[in-house]
């Protein structure tokens, strides 16, 4: 396999470590290989920042190389394997606790071993046929030697897969991960592991990071995973530090086989060390993430029908502990504005999903709390995969006008606009409005600072009342901003970046009890990241560098719904 553009976006490539030209082996495949220098050039991606081995065997010959894989030294560390494994398996447990686990690549079979004990139904994956044989024949699980791709399996029979240093050994990561999401059940999760080109540790190491192998094709950076898993409409629930237990010696020889100058020193240690002792720690260049397949629950009665125009217009809301204001802002969104209205719920503690679902909105719920920037991500993804054309943001607690949402997305519909802004600065009544008058203040200084390093002249960019063209939503890689609050600002540099045509609309201030607001210390932490934002913006006039500003690495386009069946779930129907 070779080719001249990136395999994930078609960006750019720039060659970052040479390497040996030499036939790949089924033995240079094998997980314990560690050797350094015996891969063929690692390139990085301008656009997603993915390092690819672009001369990296693929299809059949790859599937021949791993069909012939043997690894003798695997097992000689089994006991630090099934502690990393258990330690997969507690997260997955706290969100699948039961049901079908598929372990793809699952080797000698210690985590299905693992979780099979905990009872979990397992099935296993496994090319390599002396692994799968030691897997079938030793420990009596199911493993089949097949592919993902290949392996029959019905859609949406399984409870929990794991991708567990899997990913960058594909030819398309892409194309893997939305074969999860179908075959995944409602509700169930997705376990990856994968290394991080981008972490500090691999860009401390270099061409001695024990990522670039002769195995890995494909080696995606932090956020463009998280771009990529969440544009398939699965929802992020947990990133964390990927922690491993292996021996002392085996730490201690793998920084001898790659050490540099203390290698000699290393190897030395390595002898010395006992050797039943062993060390459980994450080098900070891979992260677990867990994501998860969430179906949309359906009011019996919904707000808002299709309207038969010629263009879908979605209201979104993302929430969290709006029950006391829902029925309030569904009293006020005009019937006849839109084709759909979704809420997104980031995991409230209290009614806020029942009083959306009987207030008559669609509802998605995140399986745990992941912040105000991950909510609005759910929201658009949502939107684009089922079909909208513009869709417009009015929040739960109902600060801002949900009346206006007509109006907000007429110069979308009209072509005049590819965003529209709810400004409350552009009348400036905010004080009048409510809102504290040191809120004012810092909203103004702000606005001042962003509008000189962005060259522009809007009279408010800190307003979460905005609407956007859906093709434009496609045309950023929102996905990789931030989960905070910060993502507002984020996404605002990518629209000053693409040159987006912005309108501003005046629109009231509503500040109440019960609208949800951020304290002067958040806020405080809220200005110093946009202006972080700031920096990385001009910098990259210069650079090039900044991630959010570069193309997707996948394309958000409309699809058709899955088929799955549907159950009542209290006064909303999944679907």
């Amino acid at each position: 396999m070779s080719r001249s553009a990136c395999g994930i976006c078609a960006g750019s490539l720039e060659l970052r470590f040479p390497g040996k030209a030499q036939a790949p082996t089924a033995e240079l495949l094998s997980p314990s290989n560690h050797r350094p220098g015996l891969h063929s050039g690692f390139y990085r991606c301008r656009e997603c920042g993915t390092v690819q081995q672009v001369a990296a065997p693929g299809g059949p010959e790859l599937r021949g190389l791993y069909e012939q894989m043997r690894d003798e030294e695997y097992l000689a560390e089994e006991a630090g394997r099934r502690a990393t494994a258990r330690r997969l398996l507690d997260l997955i447990a706290r969100q699948v606790a039961s049901g079908r686990l598929l372990d793809v690549g699952c080797g000698h079979g210690l985590l299905l071993d693992e979780a099979r004990a905990r009872g979990y139904e397992t099935i296993g994956l496994e090319l390599s046929r002396a692994a799968a044989t030691h897997a079938r024949d030793r420990l009596g699980l199911d493993v089949r030697a097949t592919s993902l791709e290949e392996a029959e399996l019905d859609p949406g029979s399984l409870d929990a897969i794991v991708l567990a240093d899997v990913l960058e050994h594909l030819d398309d990561p892409p194309a893997a991960i939305e074969r999860c999401r179908k075959l995944l059940a409602d509700g169930g999760a997705l376990c990856l592991v994968t290394p991080d080109p981008a972490s500090p540790t691999a860009r401390l190491a270099g061409a001695r990071w024990w990522g670039y192998l002769p195995a890995h094709t494909f080696l995606l950076p932090r956020r463009t995973l998280h771009e990529v898993v969440s544009a398939t409409g699965l929802i992020v629930s947990a990133d964390v530090p990927f922690v491993r237990t292996f021996s002392a010696p085996y730490w201690v020889a793998g920084l001898a086989q790659r050490g540099g100058p203390i290698g000699a020193v290393a190897g030395a240690a390595a002898r010395l060390s006992p050797s039943r002792a062993s060390i459980s720690l994450s080098l900070g260049d891979e992260r677990v993430l867990l994501a998860h397949r969430v179906g949309v629950r359906r009011p019996r009665r919904p707000i808002l029908r299709p309207r038969g125009t010629p263009h879908s217009v979605h209201v979104v809301l993302p929430a969290y502990r709006a029950a006391d204001t829902i029925p309030a802002v569904a009293s006020e969104l005009p019937r006849d504005a839109a084709d759909r209205a979704l809420l997104v719920d980031d995991a409230s503690p209290d009614g806020t999903v029942e009083v959306a679902l009987e207030s008559g909105f669609d509802v998605l719920v995140h399986p745990a709390n992941r912040g105000y920037g991950a909510n609005q991500k759910t929201c658009y993804t949502d939107a684009a995969l089922s079909g909208a054309d513009v869709v417009v943001m009015v929040h739960a607690d109902n600060q801002y006008d949900p009346a206006l949402s007509a109006r907000m997305v007429e110069p979308i519909l009209d072509g005049r606009a590819d965003v529209v802004i709810g400004s409350r600065l552009l009348e400036d009544e905010t004080i009048a409005g409510g809102m504290p008058r040191w809120k004012w203040l810092g909203n103004r200084l702000l606005t001042q600072i962003e509008n000189r390093a962005f060259g522009c002249s809007f009279s408010e960019y800190h307003t979460g009342y905005r609407a956007f063209s859906v093709p434009f939503l496609r045309s950023i890689p929102f996905l990789r901003n931030s989960d905070g609050f910060v993502f507002d600002q984020e996404i605002f540099a990518q629209m000053i970046a693409r040159r987006a045509r912005i309108v501003e609309l005046a629109i009231p201030t509503r500040y109440f009890l019960e609208a949800s607001s951020v304290g002067i210390c958040d806020s405080v932490e809220y200005g110093l990241r946009t202006l972080v934002v700031l920096a990385r913006f001009r910098l990259d006039h210069r650079l090039r560098r900044w991630p959010l500003l570069r193309r997707p690495a996948v394309s958000l386009r409309a699809r058709a719904q899955d088929a799955q069946p549907a159950a009542a779930v209290g006064p909303g129907v999944p679907t």
